[in-house]
């Protein structure tokens, strides 16, 4: 009788990975952020963005970050954030995962990773906001230890937003 093996499909093919953002991730990018909100950033933050291959100089001093979420090939996901050093805050800016992929922890992993980069610039805490309806994202910044800190009036133009923060 002969045995065979059956072929094991690699984990690491299967599970999601983060990288920096690339020039063609532009679309997809885009499509995630017209689905995901109700007033979608400008096609040419993203351009600028991408171009320098998800590391951009803000300020003099801080560095604005994007990566994308990962999974079988396919973009699901991406992150934005900041980091001021004189300050040692962090702020996540954008965040968003494709809808049918969505409560499924990818959110959680990027705010990981997003925390992870932070920590490793020498950041000591950051800081988000989110509308105050989003009672899913909301969720998920406090499952990740966030916590409210303040209330921004009008920061939406049609609604307020939620600030939060944690020390990292």
């Amino acid at each position: 009788m002969i045995m065979t093996r059956s072929r094991d499909v690699s984990d690491a093919a299967m599970n999601p990975t983060v990288r920096h953002a690339r020039l063609d991730d532009l679309d997809t990018i885009m499509e995630i952020e017209r689905k995901s909100f109700r007033v979608p950033w400008e096609y040419t933050i993203y351009l600028r963005i991408c171009l320098q291959e998800g590391r951009v100089r803000s300020s003099d001093e801080g560095m604005l970050f994007m990566d994308v979420l990962e999974k079988e090939k396919k973009i699901i996901g991406f992150a934005v954030w900041e980091t001021n050093p004189l300050s040692k805050k962090g702020h996540i800016l954008n965040l968003a995962i494709i809808e049918e992929e969505r409560s499924n922890g990818y959110g959680r992993m990027l705010i990981r990773h997003v925390q992870e980069s932070l920590k490793n610039t020498g950041m000591a805490s950051c800081n988000l906001e989110v509308r105050e309806s989003n009672s899913l994202a909301r969720s998920l910044y406090e499952t990740c230890g966030y916590v409210i800190s303040d209330r921004l009036a009008g920061y939406y133009f049609d609604e307020d937003a939620i600030e939060y923060s944690r020390n990292l």
